[in-house]
C-alpha cells in the first residue's frame, strides 16, 4: 500500500490553494483535558472530556495572546467539547461569532479510544506501528489518516473561498492542526506523526501569490505555544 498518499496529489489536498494572496490561518490545539494528562488517545468518539483547570488556564492565555497580535477575521472551531470550550474563550475576548465546522473534529480513534499508545500495542500487537506507517490503515473501527486531511482541506478550501485575504482561525485538535501544516508542506501525511503540538499551540498559514516557487501556502510558524512558558504543568 505504500507510505501514504503525498499531500498535493489530488484535488483536496491542496484545497485553497488558489486563495487570495495574504490569506492566513490561524490553527490552534484546544486547552488540556484528563486524557491529555493520562497520555490517552482521545479522538472524537469515546469519553468527549471537558478542559481541565490547567486546559481552561491555557484556553484564556490563548485568547490573550490572538488578542494581542491582531486577532483574527473569522472564528470557527470542531464540535468536540473540548475544542468548542477554547473556542468560547477566543470568541468572548476577540468579539467574534463561533462558527462551528463538523469536519474539524478529530480523528476517531474507534476501539483505541480513551487507551495509551502501551494500551493499544498490548492488545494490537503491531497495528499502531502500521497504522503509523500507512496513511490509508485506520484503527479497528476508526478513520483513517487520509480520511481526516480530506474532510480538513476540504473546510479550509471552503473558508478560504468564502473570505479571501482574511485571517482565519481554526481551533480544533492535534490531528486537524497537522495535517495542515503537512499539507502545506506538500509532504505525505503521515509525516504528521513526526510532528508535536501542545495544548493551545499555534500554527499559522499564509497564502502566496500565485506563481510563487515556494507553492500555494507559506508555513510561518508551528506549535507557538510561547504563551504556556510559566503556566502550571498538566495534572490529572
Amino acid at each position: 500500500m505504500g507510505t501514504g498518499t503525498t499531500a498535493g496529489a489530488g484535488t483536496t489536498a491542496t484545497a485553497g490553494a488558489g486563495a487570495v494572496a495574504g490569506t492566513t490561518f490561524l490553527l490552534a490545539r484546544h486547552g488540556a483535558t484528563a486524557h491529555t494528562a493520562q497520555g490517552r488517545l482521545s479522538g472524537c468518539t469515546g469519553a468527549n472530556p471537558p478542559l481541565s483547570e490547567v486546559g481552561r488556564e491555557q484556553a484564556r492565555r490563548l485568547a490573550a495572546v490572538l488578542r494581542a497580535g491582531g486577532g483574527a477575521d473569522v472564528l470557527a472551531c470542531s464540535p468536540v467539547l473540548r475544542a468548542r470550550q477554547t473556542a468560547e474563550e477566543a470568541a468572548a475576548v476577540l468579539g467574534l461569532p463561533l462558527r462551528v465546522e463538523e469536519d474539524l473534529r478529530e480523528i476517531d480513534f474507534g476501539d483505541w479510544e480513551g487507551l495509551t499508545p502501551a494500551e493499544v500495542d498490548r492488545r494490537w500487537p503491531g497495528r499502531q506501528a502500521a497504522w503509523r506507517r500507512q496513511g490509508e490503515q485506520a484503527p479497528p473501527g476508526g478513520e483513517s489518516v487520509e480520511a481526516v486531511g480530506e474532510r480538513v482541506a476540504r473546510v479550509r478550501g471552503r473558508l478560504a473561498a468564502e473570505h479571501p485575504g482574511a485571517r482565519v482561525l481554526l481551533v480544533s485538535h492535534a490531528y486537524p492542526v497537522k495535517l495542515s501544516v503537512v499539507d502545506a508542506l506538500g509532504v505525505p501525511r503521515v509525516v504528521l506523526h513526526r510532528l508535536h503540538v501542545d495544548p493551545t499551540g499555534v500554527a499559522e498559514l499564509r497564502a502566496l501569490p500565485a506563481g510563487d516557487p515556494r507553492g500555494p501556502w507559506l508555513v510561518v510558524r508551528h506549535n507557538d505555544a510561547a504563551h504556556l512558558r510559566d503556566a502550571p504543568p498538566p495534572g490529572p
